[in-house]
């Protein structure tokens, strides 16, 4: 009898940890590292009134992000972060605030030292179809590019991008703020005649949403009285700025001439609040 009481603890013990995690299919610390601390400070302040819950250790490779839905639809994970379409706000249920605070939508150029003089001399956006931009072409906002009558050169290999910009393969291509400068200085000594341009910014909205299975139905409100929760006490101000504040600094902004581009998102989405980091 002792010994089938302690084989039932251990099953209702293992049940319960399993019970407290919540599985993401997007691990990758590389590029998901200020994701998956939202996520993790939004678990601990909504503890005391929904209970502990953590994030599960990852224990496969972070599969694509098509995929990783097609995983969150089945119920295989709990959570997904990524930007929102018509198809997918109908498909999941999408918490419209946008993770990012609208920093995904400013792009800053990585460009040939050789051809600052003619970006500097980019005024307008018919001034920036003179040249030819170069993009992943599974990244959910490389159709921005035809929306808006810029010539493009697609790729399906982020890793080829640094490569065929310098081949002269295309003229510039566009990355956040936070993403340019790891490019950039990740690649300076292979890369010395590739630059950060320095004059211009491209403008567009790109959210990214959590999003859930719609059968979660409390985990969504959770994570919604979380992001409330950490909003007024400042400390979402406060993890965005110590994961990209000295990037944000870096890109001066505000010295910079704005090109504002179109996307295809759905109507009715709330705009970002991006003032509290675009004023710094």
């Amino acid at each position: 009898m002792h010994i089938v009481a302690a084989a039932l603890a251990l099953l209702a013990l293992a049940f319960s940890a399993q019970a407290a995690e919540l599985r993401v299919c997007q691990h990758d610390v590389g590029r998901y590292a200020y994701r998956i601390e939202l996520a993790n400070l939004i678990l601990a302040r909504t503890a005391v009134t929904h209970g502990e819950l953590h994030i599960a250790p990852a224990l496969v490779e972070d599969p694509p992000q098509e995929r990783c839905l097609l995983q969150l639809r089945d119920g295989e994970v709990d959570l997904a972060y990524v930007p929102p379409n018509a198809e997918r706000l109908q498909q999941f249920d999408m918490l419209p605030f946008d993770i990012h605070a609208g920093m995904l939508g400013y792009r800053l150029l990585l460009i040939r030292r050789e051809d600052a003089p003619r970006f500097a001399q980019v005024r307008t956006l018919d001034d920036l179809r003179q040249l030819r931009g170069g993009f992943v072409s599974q990244w959910s906002d490389f159709s921005v590019f035809a929306r808006n009558g810029l010539p493009v050169v697609g790729t399906p290999r982020p890793e080829n991008l640094l490569a065929m910009l310098a081949g002269h393969r295309f003229d510039y291509y566009h990355r956040a703020p936070h993403e340019v400068w790891a490019e950039f200085d990740g690649a300076a000594a292979q890369y010395p005649q590739l630059m950060v341009e320095p004059t211009l910014a491209l403008v567009y909205p790109l959210p990214v949403y959590f999003a859930f299975n719609r059968q979660n139905v409390e985990l969504r409100e959770r994570f919604e009285d979380g992001l409330r929760l950490i909003q007024l006490d400042g400390s979402f101000q406060q993890l965005l700025f110590r994961h990209f504040g000295r990037e944000l600094e870096r890109s001066r902004l505000h010295e910079r001439r704005l090109l504002i581009l179109g996307n295809d998102l759905p109507e009715g989405l709330p705009a970002a609040d991006s003032r509290f980091w675009l004023q710094r």
